[in-house]
């Protein structure tokens, strides 16, 4: 519909609630609420209409308004056991007058009973820096009466690590409507990786929001989502429904996502076990009073397409050889990154230390060659104090052991 006609035909629009599900609790722990215009014959969405950047933001409040109040209405009047989550517009808390106006409102509700400290407001990330600081500064005052703060579809290619920082956000919301159309973009699983880290350090917690399969719900788990919510788990409705609605659905989902894991982590413990094995023994054939690149010529001939490459560094990350790549059922000399140091890299340090430590070797994360783009996992040994093997699986390998792809 058009944004005026909207506007007039204002008392038609009303709040919708989506339930919010827990991981740990498997129940309702909240609503978000949702405008819905109803006419005779459908029900339509208004999310068009605050996206919508030719509505005026004085449109967008009134809008915002008008819904926040029947919502808060009808959760006072149902005594809802559970917080509630109010998208707001920036209007609201980076113009004095209107954030002003906001928090007065709120003290009115909390006057009628509503505890803040269940109020949640969703806030949409912002990219104007100058409205980010008035952002930050509200939100750290709203803080005080015991509000809780969301940053709303963090997980978009928009993402600003820095900006979400600012706003120390109590849940970071991340919409999974994305991996519709990025269901296999690295770039993306990135993203959402970061988020996790990031909100660690910052002490939030994930919301996954646009859950729409099994496949949606188990990557929300498997990426440290603590809160869920989308249409395979609730659809928005007039009504709240039964805090315990889906425990036992939420049970028997998380146990399957459970046994998928630990199949998993106990196919990369395997292999690092078999590895060990088998390395520890072609390591004690090695003469390292002798040309190290003779050696290794002769160890690889131990290995088959399991491994794509194999170097040898030194603990402070120089390459002692050249890189031994098979191709084409044969193994074939790279000598341009030799002498190469590659201590930069992510854990190498660490890594060194662990192997030297623990005198054992250690299978990588999985992660995107820099060279080939594909994902690998990389089985690092000790060869002595000063000597550490690399040895690269081959994409093809772990396509074909699927356990070890995640």
């Amino acid at each position: 519909m058009d944004p005026l006609d909207i506007m007039l035909d204002m008392e038609r629009v009303k709040p919708y609630y989506q339930p919010v599900f827990s991981a740990d609790s498997h129940e309702v722990v909240g609503y978000q609420v949702l405008g819905y215009l109803e006419t005779e014959r459908k029900r339509e969405s208004i999310r068009a209409f605050f996206q919508n950047q030719n509505v005026p933001d004085d449109f967008k409040v009134d809008m915002d308004r008008h819904i926040h109040r029947r919502a808060l209405d009808i959760y006072l009047k149902h005594n809802v056991d559970a917080s509630i989550f109010l998208i707001v517009h920036q209007s609201y808390l980076t113009k004095t007058e209107e954030e002003k106006d906001f928090v007065q409102e709120l003290i009115s509700y909390q006057e009628k009973g509503l505890d803040l400290s269940k109020v949640i407001l969703e806030i949409v990330e912002q990219e104007s820096v100058e409205e980010m600081d008035n952002l930050s500064n509200s939100l750290k005052y709203l803080k005080t009466f015991g509000v809780k703060i969301a940053i709303n579809d963090a997980g978009r290619g928009s993402s600003n690590m820095d900006r979400i920082s600012t706003l120390e956000p109590d849940i970071i919301k991340i919409n999974l409507a994305s991996l519709l159309d990025q269901s296999l973009s690295v770039n993306y699983q990135h993203t959402i990786y970061s988020l996790s880290i990031l909100a660690r350090r910052v002490g939030a917690e994930l919301l996954f929001d646009g859950i729409e399969s099994n496949y949606h719900f188990h990557y929300a788990w498997r990426n440290n989502g603590r809160y869920y919510q989308g249409p395979f788990l609730s659809t928005p409705s007039e009504a709240f429904i039964r805090r315990d609605l889906l425990k036992t659905r939420f049970r028997k989902d998380i146990q399957q996502f459970i046994y998928i894991e630990r199949s998993k982590i106990n196919a990369k413990y395997q292999l690092t076990e078999t590895l060990n094995e088998k390395l520890q023994q072609n390591i004690k054939m090695l003469s390292l009073e002798k040309n190290l690149e003779e050696e290794i010529d002769r160890f690889i001939t131990n290995w088959d397409e399991m491994f794509f490459r194999i170097y040898v560094t030194d603990a402070d990350g120089f390459q002692k050889t050249a890189n031994y790549i098979y191709t084409k059922d044969a193994w074939r000399q790279d000598l341009t990154v030799k002498g190469k140091n590659w201590s930069w890299r992510p854990y190498f340090i660490e890594n060194v230390i662990r192997m030297n430590h623990d005198q054992t070797g250690i299978l990588s994360d999985i992660y995107n060659d820099i060279e080939t783009g594909e994902r690998i996992r990389t089985f690092s040994y000790p060869i002595d104090e000063n000597l550490y093997v690399f040895m690269d699986i081959s994409p093809m390998y772990l396509d074909e052991h699927e356990d070890l792809l995640w």
